[in-house]
């Protein structure tokens, strides 16, 4: 019975962490919306970004005012402000923008399949540039058509990977330390467990490879400047699972090595071990 309890709550421990090392970056990082818009911030560094908001604002400034030579005159300033700590809290408000269409039930009148972006604080930062200080008076909306996700579709996904996701955290641990208070061979029981923290490693990094795919084909029908800052937004935010996932597997390597070594070494002198 002791061996029977002790492989169930290493299996346990080892589905854990497989669940919980995406299961909680997920968590951070795109359903509280706190670390999306963090995640966010970071990415409006990106040149790719700047970039492409520079010329979009450039043309939303030409279709909103009669500015003369648009082009010419709101070019530069569009430049200089994707380029300052200005654009950083404007594409922030943006990226709350989406997490709110994407997390929180749509109002009645509300498109399902359209996600319109307010831009208007952006392109009166710039124009207030303009000798005059002129202003638009109106919402300024980018539209932007999702195939695949509709207004608030991700809001029972996100309760149920944020329960299940910090479950998994408390089932690895208590798996965990229950395995390895009931196993005979603790070094093995420690290697076993390692071994979970590989396959937690590995599924971070499917799951990072995943939401590029997805990513990609989202964008597969915008402009290619879209596509290009799309990818270079996600590829930053994903990127940081990658490395996570990384270092999760190496550190379960290393406690599979540690396990083996104890399993070894001690197994001789100390029965537990």
């Amino acid at each position: 019975m002791r061996s029977f309890l002790t492989g169930l709550f290493t299996v346990l421990a080892m589905v854990g962490m497989i669940l919980a090392v995406p299961g909680v970056w997920t968590t951070q990082k795109l359903v509280d919306k706190d670390g999306f818009v963090a995640s966010a911030r970071e990415a409006a560094e990106l040149p790719t970004v700047r970039d492409y908001f520079a010329r979009q604002i450039v043309v939303e400034v030409g279709d909103a005012t009669d500015i003369p030579l648009t082009a010419v005159v709101v070019e530069p300033l569009a430049k200089q402000y994707t380029a300052g700590p200005g654009f950083v809290d404007d594409f922030a408000d943006v990226a709350a923008q989406q997490h709110d269409w994407l997390f929180t039930a749509p109002e009645p009148d509300e498109s399902r399949h359209v996600m319109n972006l307010n831009i208007t604080p952006m392109v009166n930062r710039v124009i207030g540039q303009v000798p005059g200080h002129p202003s638009v008076d109106r919402e300024i909306t980018v539209p932007v058509d999702q195939n695949r996700l509709t207004a608030g579709s991700m809001e029972d996904t996100g309760t149920a990977v944020t329960a299940v996701s910090w479950i998994a955290v408390a089932v690895a641990a208590i798996g965990s330390l229950a395995a390895l208070i009931l196993g005979r061979r603790r070094g093995t029981v420690l290697a076993w467990l390692g071994v979970g923290g590989i396959l937690a490693g590995g599924a971070g990094w499917l799951l990072s490879i995943y939401l590029k795919h997805v990513a990609d084909d989202g964008a597969a029908d915008t402009d290619l400047s879209a596509q290009q800052t799309v990818r270079a937004v996600v590829s930053h935010i994903v990127d940081s699972l990658t490395t996570l996932s990384i270092v999760v597997a190496c550190v379960g390597a290393a406690v599979v090595v540690l396990g083996l070594v104890l399993r070894s070494v001690g197994g001789a002198r100390s029965p537990g071990w």
